[in-house]
């Protein structure tokens, strides 16, 4: 009987190590906030990132339009997948951004691999 408890224990131990050995990573994330002069989130701006291959990131181009809240929203998983496993994984990028104005206006973000990343940009109208 102690012999049967002793490797039941055994199992459920290891079965535990093994379960949250296996969780899923938080996704990369990055939140762009666009406003106006006003400070009033602009919903349907145009949003582009850019790679910073300056600041050793890899060649890297995405483009999106706020949603309603005024957040473009882009995932970045595919872009760390490129780094190699011993690198910083972190990326720098140039962001543009305008909504109805002829010209973009240019801010800068960071981001890391499994976080959440925010940067709001100010457009000049």
């Amino acid at each position: 009987m102690v012999f049967k408890n002793t490797i039941l224990s055994l199992i459920i131990g290891v079965s535990a190590i093994l379960m949250s050995s296996c969780t899923k990573d938080e996704p990369s994330v990055l939140k762009i906030f666009v406003r106006s002069q006003a400070n009033i989130l602009t919903p349907n701006a145009q949003v582009r990132i850019v790679g910073d291959i300056n600041k050793d990131t890899p060649e890297y181009l995405d483009e999106k339009k706020t949603n309603e809240s005024g957040v473009a929203i882009f995932e970045l998983d595919e872009l760390f997948d490129q780094y190699g496993k011993n690198e910083d994984k972190v990326a720098y990028f140039t962001v543009y951004a305008r909504d109805t104005a002829e010209f973009f206006t240019l801010g800068t973000a960071r981001a890391k691999q499994h976080l959440t990343s925010t940067e709001t940009i100010i457009i000049n109208e």
